[in-house]
């Protein structure tokens, strides 16, 4: 069986409905942990991207505070997740105008990014999952994660364009409670040595089904494979390999919200 150069999975920490109240944050944040518990257990270094809704709720508290940089001690990676304008759960940040007097607005890309950095220093942003990418694509991410669908899994990197910036991309699909994880497994087994294998889920999933994660942790396991950040995946990538530039990427608008969504069910196509 074949095995892909690398696979990554990354986690979305998400707004949660109200850009100023943290309650989502204060009910996930137990299966926050646990997560990173069980991937430690399984030697899997995750992409952790974080909305700054998270940024302020661990910011707030210097256990939890400690509790992070200590992941980020050992091996994790934390990078940037954002909801913008076109986002149904906007996170209340764009560099749009005239969204100021919006209810849910909390300030432009840069507010965001201080914000998330004072989370995430002395280490820099170097991932993210960022929508809304014709405003808001923000400088200093140099690896961009996107894609919904089992065929977005996997992928060579591409050097693309976004608002401006040349970033490097590779595609993920969506692990969650929808019971995909079969066609995830059966595209895996498909991969090349030169081609990345990304996962991508939320807090809330992994709450609600534990299980599917910690199947997937063991299974890439069993084959003798390592889950590593991104990071960690595109700098090894770049040694070997040539990346090729892209006139089409992945994007939001186009390869996401396009996608069959059920009553917030991911189907796998």
């Amino acid at each position: 069986m074949e095995s892909p150069f690398s696979t990554f999975f990354v986690v979305h920490f998400e707004v949660g409905g109200n850009t100023k109240n943290l309650k989502y944050q204060d009910r996930f944040w137990p299966a926050t942990v646990d997560l990173i518990k069980l991937a430690d257990r399984y030697d899997a270094k995750l992409t952790l991207q974080f909305t700054p809704q998270w940024a302020e709720y661990i910011l707030n508290d210097r256990y939890k505070f400690n509790l992070f940089k200590g992941w980020q001690r050992h091996g994790h990676e934390a990078g940037l997740h954002h909801h913008g304008y076109d986002h149904s759960d906007w996170d209340g940040y764009t560099n749009r105008r005239g969204k100021e007097n919006n209810s849910s607005y909390r300030g432009n890309v840069t507010d965001m990014l201080n914000t998330v950095n004072e989370l995430i220093r002395p280490y820099q942003i170097l991932t993210g999952t960022i929508t809304d990418e014709a405003h808001d694509y923000p400088d200093g991410i140099k690896y961009d994660t996107q894609g919904i669908k089992i065929r977005h899994s996997r992928t060579r990197p591409k050097n693309v364009t976004l608002n401006g910036k040349n970033v490097i991309q590779t595609g993920m699909s969506i692990l969650s409670d929808a019971g995909n994880i079969k066609e995830l497994k059966k595209e895996y087994h498909k991969s090349a040595d030169n081609e990345i294998f990304g996962v991508i889920t939320h807090e809330i999933d992994f709450a609600n089904s534990p299980e599917i994660v910690e199947e997937w942790f063991g299974f890439v396991k069993s084959r003798g494979d390592r889950i590593q950040t991104v990071s960690e995946i595109i700098s090894n990538y770049r040694k070997g390999y040539n990346i090729e530039c892209c006139d089409k990427p992945l994007t939001f608008s186009k390869d996401v919200t396009g996608s069959k969504v059920l009553f917030g069910k991911w189907l796998s196509i």
